[in-house]
Parts: structure tokens; C-alpha cells; sequence
């Protein structure tokens, strides 16, 4: 007899039930026993970051990490269900910061760093249960006995071994450069951590500042305008831009001549005016101008306060002429090859320091409106105003970035660049178009990344530096560590790792740890290695690890449209400078779910379901087979609301359940008993073909 089924189904109910018999039989246990002898199908699990409520996106990358592993597992291949936590950084971070009402790094040192990193390792163990459960409840099969924490100190171990490696390759470097960075979260970030906080129109105050000339000779003042919207980079000011085979004009208003793009004069000048000559840019380079403020008037003599070719400057933007100084990327480029020394006057929160007395102590913003207005009173402003512009934005505190020069290390990419586009170019992209659209155009841009995070709760990087020779020792290992300090490594974290110092018989100085942590993308990028500790993994019999020989590259793995630039490419850029080889064979790139009007998804806005009314309501199949039915897994945006759940539901699971509930009812009633080898002769009516498929 079969089982009577309800004429109305309740498949949340079901699901529950389904759940629970899991519970009892542990099916993932199961498989891994009948498939132990079986050819292994490898991927790797992104490693989520343990902070916060699960959301839609994190079910989309749940379901397509999934069914592709259950597929290979009907193949009678051998999956294990690896489960990856993302624990350190910035986000955990921030997230306990709120939790103590810490506004600042300063406050975090007051509080106690170990007291403050004890509690974002509990914050990461209590979240990590909420998100189980939910991959649970979304079907998805998890091994916790193959599960890893970017926290533990065997994966931090490896990522030691890592940094030794790479240093010794000649890839990692320490440099002084301007480099974005988030005065909230107080630290620098990579070019793929920049790309993914994206950009945001912001109003902020501008002006056109009045750069004197020095000549000989002109009873008349000449004045070069230049055009800025961070006034309070003025201070900084050692160069003025211009654009390599522009023209420019000298413009006379009243009794004032001044020197911007011949192209900008109509739009710049609203009073009469007359262009007393235009020439070449190459008359104005090298001429000489007196600095706007007097606090680094000494660096004349490196060779300041002139004008010179900056690639930069545009004709047809501004006033013409760029302002210079160490708190732009290009600037700073510049700065350097002219062996100009840069500075800086704002502290880790970007406040000014006493280098500026006037406004030491003000939030960077905060002094534009006082500089503004005190270079009116000097006549040294030509207008100001107000004006929209778009600003990068940090990813993780939603606030502007700014460009600060810091002494940070550095992967050097670049060296390793050909490799990089050889080897991702042999990974299958999934859809095809990423390889030569979102991938190609990252891999060809790569820049040096910036590892050093001057924060808490992250890989301690291990260099240790002699405070008065300065040589640098890179350890490679706890064991490392404890040979040459005499001390076992308790916990591999901050503050506990700060305190472990050691001298070296006969050599003046001791060996300090430097106080950086690593970007938590490196974490992520170390999983393909530091999952199964490499290269400190020993089998039972004696063989060196044997877990990552059978488990790199994976054959599968899958994420957001986001991690092409973020997961994918930190792992294909550590895996080939170590490794030489690309980490993983196969990308299933996915779209991103939009609200009904095309709009992302917003907790504000509201504009969408709760996924626990969801799972309640209509239960997780339901949604996952909304997921494979829609382009989403074609790296398409794809709309949801609740009314396509009742779609689902209705044309596909109420179809089914009647088609088997009218099977059920008549093979009861005619006592069918299927035989146990039954088969079906071969038909060619199509919806025979369709039920047997």
C-alpha cells in the first residue's frame, strides 16, 4: 500500500519532516561511507562571514553549492560537504564595535584588544548557529566534520607559511604610498576591497584656489586657478598639474591676470575679461609659484612649488590645472619620481594632527568650510561653492574613502601578472561572457595588493622587526616562534602574539612583531591551502599532505558576480604565487536578486519578504526551485516577490502532488504492488516519454 496523501499539501510541513528524518539518519554521513572508494568530486566552499542574519543572496549561493555536489553524488562520485566560516576583520569588527558603543581604534586599545577580540570570536560562534541552521532548512547537505575557521590557529598557521614563502620569493615588499583608506574603520584598503564599496554622489564644498606666480618685474599679481573638491588637501599642497601639450591663457579681470585651460575660459570667468595671450603648456612648466600655506614652504629646496606634467590634468575639466599633493594616488606618483618627500598631517581617524595647530583635532571635512574662509580673507580663493561628485566609497562602513599615504606591505602582483592571465584564462566561467567581460578586464588592470590592516581581530602578519637594526625575520611557523623565543605560541592572535619578543646572542636590538594584521581577503584567499594546514599535514602512515594532493584545484565552485574580483581572484592570485597553478577548474558566476520594480534588495526600503516568512509560508524547495528556473545562474539579474513563489507553487508543486497523489489513490485501490525489477516497454507518446524522464 502507498502512503494517502493530503488533498491540500502543506510543504513547509513536509520539509520539517524531511528535516527530521535527516536528523536521524544523517544521509551526509551515509554517502561519504558508500562513496569512501568512490572518484572525488572537490569543491570549495566560500567561506561565509559569520555576522549577521542569513539573506537572499547567501540562499542563492547555498543552492548552487548544493545541487551541483548532490548531482555528482547521484553519479556515484564521493563529495564531501565542506563548510568554510569567513571569522576574522573588519566586519566582526564593526559589528562589536556597535555592540560596545566604540566609535574609534583608540577607544578598542582603552578597552583592552584581548578583551575586545575575545568577544568577536563569541560574536563569530553564536552567529555561525543561526546560519546552519538556515543552510539546513534550505536542504542544503553539510559536513561539520569537514568544516574550517579562518580563525583556528592551523589555518592561521598556514597562512604564516605563506607570507615566508611569498617573502622569499621577493613578492612581498613594505612601501610608503597613498593608498585608499577608511577614516571610519581607521585603515587602508586593496584596489578589490575599493571596487567593491563601489561609488556614491556626495555634495561636497569646492573651490578654485589662487596659486601666485613668481615673477619679476609685473606690478600686476599672475595667478594659476586651480580647482579642487577636498579643500582640506590644501595644506598639502606641492605641485600645481597641467596637461602635456595643452593650451592655456592668461586672462586678465580688474587689476589680476590669471592662467587656466584657453578651452575652460568662457565657463570660469563670469566677469568681463580679456585674454591677454594663449600658449603651449610647456611655457608654464617648471615656473615657480609661493605656496598657498606656509607649513611646508621648506620643501622648496626638494624642489616644490612649481608646475609640472601631470597625466591627470585635463583641458576640459576644472580650471585646466590640478593641484598636487601626497593625498592622491597620482599625485603621490608624482611626488615620488621627483624624489619630493611626502607627509602626513591626519592621524589614523583622519583628524588633523599638530602638524596643522590651527585645526588639530578637526575631522578632515569638518575644516573645509575654515579653510575655505580663511583663504578668502587672504584673497587667495577665486570661488567656492557646493557641487555633487561621484566618491569611492569603503565597503564595509558606508562612508567616503579618502587617499592617505601609509606605510603598508605589499603582494607585488604586477611581477606575477602573465601567470595570473594564463591560468585564469584556463578556468571554465559559467556564463562563458565573464572570462572575456568582468575577469578579463580585472586581470588586465591588477595592482599591487596592499595586505597590512592596522586593526584587531585578523591574522597577526608575521614579521618580526629588530627595533634597532631593523632587520626583519618572517616566521614561517609556530614551531618557528617558539624556537627562536623560547616560548609556545598560546593563541596566534592580538594581543597575545604581540607579546612574544626575542634577542639573538651577540647582536645588539630585539625582534617586536609588527603590529599589522592581514586583509581578511587574504584569509579568504588561503582556503585552497590552509583548509587541510598545509604544509603541516601528516597522515597516520607518514605522508606529507595528503589532503591537499587530492584536493587541489577544486573541480567546482560558485558565487556572486561580486567575488570574480574579490574570493575568485584572491585565491587565483595566491594559489599561482605559491603554487604556480590555478586553484579551481570550473565558476558558476551568479546574478543578483532585484525587487519587483528592478530595484536591489533593501532592508530599509523593505521591499521584499522576510526569508523566514518565505521558508514558513511556501518552504525551501519552493524558492530553490525559483532560483534554477530563473537566469540567476547565468550571472542575470533576475526580479523576486512573493507572487512568483505562488506561480511556483501552483503550475510545478500542486501539478506533481496531484499527479502522484491520483497514482497513489488508484494503485490502492487496485492493490498495485510494483514488481521489484519493473520496466516499462519503450513508447513513443510524449507524455509517456515525459513521465518516464
Amino acid at each position: 500500500m502507498f502512503k494517502e496523501l493530503e488533498s491540500v499539501p502543506n510543504f513547509p510541513e513536509i520539509e520539517r519532516e524531511i528535516l527530521k528524518y535527516w536528523e536521524e539518519t544523517d544521509p551526509v554521513s551515509i554517502l561519504k561511507k558508500e562513496r569512501e572508494n568512490s572518484p572525488e568530486f572537490v569543491y570549495y566552499d566560500g567561506p561565509i562571514t559569520a555576522n549577521g542574519t542569513p539573506h537572499y543572496g547567501h540562499v542563492l549561493t547555498w543552492t548552487l553549492k548544493d545541487i551541483i555536489p548532490r548531482y555528482q553524488s547521484l553519479k556515484g562520485n564521493y563529495v564531501s560537504r565542506n563548510l568554510g566560516w569567513d571569522c576574522q576583520g573588519l566586519p566582526v569588527e564593526i559589528e562589536v564595535e556597535k555592540k560596545l558603543g566604540i566609535k574609534n581604534k583608540d577607544e578598542v586599545e582603552k578597552y583592552g584588544i584581548g578583551k575586545f577580540n575575545e568577544i568577536c570570536k563569541n560574536t563569530v560562534l553564536n552567529t555561525k548557529g543561526k546560519i546552519y541552521e538556515y543552510e539546513k532548512r534550505m536542504g542544503r547537505f553539510v559536513d561539520t566534520n569537514d568544516e574550517y575557521f579562518t580563525m583556528n590557529p592551523d589555518f592561521i598557521e598556514s597562512m604564516w607559511w605563506s607570507i615566508k614563502e611569498l617573502f622569499d620569493k621577493g613578492l612581498i615588499y613594505e612601501d610608503y604610498k597613498t593608498i585608499a583608506y577608511s577614516p571610519l574603520a581607521g585603515t587602508t584598503l586593496s584596489s578589490h576591497e575599493v571596487k567593491e564599496g563601489g561609488y556614491k554622489d556626495v555634495e561636497d564644498q569646492f573651490i578654485i584656489a589662487k596659486f601666485k606666480l613668481i615673477e619679476e618685474g609685473n606690478h600686476f599679481p599672475t595667478y594659476l586657478l586651480a580647482y579642487t573638491t577636498t579643500p582640506w588637501t590644501l595644506y598639502g599642497n606641492l605641485l600645481i598639474g597641467i596637461k602635456k601639450g595643452g593650451s592655456y591663457s592668461k586672462v586678465k579681470v580688474g587689476e589680476e591676470y590669471y592662467v587656466v585651460s584657453t578651452e575652460l575660459v568662457p565657463t570660469i570667468f563670469t566677469e568681463p575679461y580679456q585674454i591677454v595671450e594663449s600658449f603651449d603648456a610647456e611655457k608654464l612648466v617648471n615656473r615657480n609659484y609661493e605656496p598657498i600655506f606656509r607649513h611646508y614652504q621648506h620643501k622648496s629646496s626638494e624642489g616644490a612649488f612649481k608646475v609640472v606634467y601631470a597625466t591627470h590634468a585635463s583641458t576640459s575639466e576644472g580650471t585646466g590645472l590640478v593641484h598636487l599633493a601626497p593625498y592622491g594616488e597620482e599625485d603621490f606618483n608624482i611626488l615620488f619620481s621627483l624624489k619630493i618627500k611626502s607627509f602626513d598631517y591626519l592621524d589614523d581617524t583622519a583628524h588633523f594632527t599638530s602638524e596643522i595647530p590651527e585645526l588639530e583635532g578637526k575631522f578632515y571635512k569638518s575644516a573645509n568650510a575654515l579653510i575655505i574662509e580663511d583663504l578668502k580673507k587672504n584673497n587667495k580663493c577665486f570661488s567656492s561653492g557646493k557641487v555633487i561628485h561621484r566618491v569611492p566609497m569603503c565597503y564595509r562602513t558606508k562612508v567616503p574613502l579618502i587617499y592617505k599615504p601609509v606605510k603598508s606591505w605589499y603582494l607585488d602582483v604586477e611581477k606575477i601578472k602573465p601567470r595570473l592571465i594564463e591560468e585564469y584564462q584556463k578556468v571554465n566561467y559559467v556564463p562563458k561572457h565573464i572570462k572575456t567581460g568582468l575577469a578579463k578586464v580585472w586581470y588586465e588592470n591588477v595592482k599591487n595588493w596592499c595586505l597590512s590592516r592596522n586593526r584587531f581581530w585578523g591574522t597577526p602578519i608575521p614579521i618580526w622587526k629588530n627595533d634597532e637594526t631593523g632587520e626583519l625575520k618572517v616566521i614561517g611557523s609556530f614551531k618557528e616562534l617558539e624556537d627562536l623565543a623560547g616560548v609556545k605560541l598560546q593563541d596566534p592572535h592580538r594581543p597575545f602574539v604581540d607579546e612574544i619578543t626575542f634577542q639573538e646572542s651577540g647582536r645588539p636590538g630585539t625582534f617586536r612583531r609588527i603590529p599589522d594584521v592581514l586583509d581578511v581577503w587574504y584569509d579568504s584567499g588561503s582556503v585552497p591551502f590552509a583548509k587541510t594546514h598545509y604544509p603541516f599535514e601528516v597522515s597516520i602512515d607518514g605522508e606529507k599532505n595528503p589532503t591537499f594532493k587530492k584536493r587541489f584545484p577544486a573541480q567546482y565552485i560558485s558565487e556572486g558576480s561580486d567575488q570574480v574580483h574579490l574570493w575568485f581572484y584572491t585565491m587565483m592570485v595566491l594559489s599561482v604565487a605559491l603554487f604556480d597553478k590555478k586553484p579551481y577548474e570550473n565558476a558558476i558566476v551568479t546574478g543578483m536578486i532585484l525587487d519587483k520594480d528592478a530595484s536591489k534588495l533593501s532592508k530599509s526600503k523593505g521591499n521584499y519578504p522576510e526569508l523566514e516568512e518565505v521558508l514558513q509560508n511556501y518552504g525551501a524547495d519552493i524558492f530553490r526551485f525559483f532560483i534554477l528556473s530563473t537566469p540567476l545562474a547565468e550571472c542575470e539579474a533576475t526580479k523576486f516577490y512573493e507572487e512568483l513563489l505562488k506561480d511556483a507553487r501552483k503550475e510545478f508543486f500542486i501539478i506533481y502532488w496531484n499527479t502522484v497523489k491520483f497514482f497513489t489513490t488508484y494503485a490502492n485501490i487496485h492493490n498495485f504492488e510494483p514488481e521489484p525489477n519493473f520496466k516499462v516497454d519503450e513508447s513513443k507518446n510524449v507524455m509517456d516519454e515525459w513521465i518516464l524522464a
